[in-house]
């Protein structure tokens, strides 16, 4: 993990409640990545919580992310959707 600390900038670090409404997941399933180790964090303020408050940098969410990305896999050969809708008309006959 690389340091950020001395160019962070207002809105750099984001909340579990940020980060939810950046993405469609629940409270508990970015918790989860957190503890798995997918998505990168900085616990912070333990003292008077009990494990201290998460926040995600924008950077490593914005990592996360295109980790995530999928991709459509890029074929050689060019697609004939003519054979295609041939051979689907072609079982539901069967």
């Amino acid at each position: 993990m690389e340091d950020r600390c001395g160019s962070l900038q207002a809105g750099d670090m984001l909340t579990i409640a940020q980060v939810q409404q950046l993405l469609p997941l629940g409270r508990t399933s970015i918790y989860a990545l957190c503890e798995s180790g997918e998505l990168v964090h900085y616990r912070v303020g333990a003292a008077g919580r009990r494990r201290g408050r998460i926040l995600i940098h924008r950077a490593d969410l914005s990592k996360y992310l295109e980790q995530t990305r999928q991709a459509r896999p890029v074929t050689s050969q060019p697609v004939d959707v003519d054979q295609i809708l041939a051979d689907l008309r072609s079982r539901r006959s069967h």
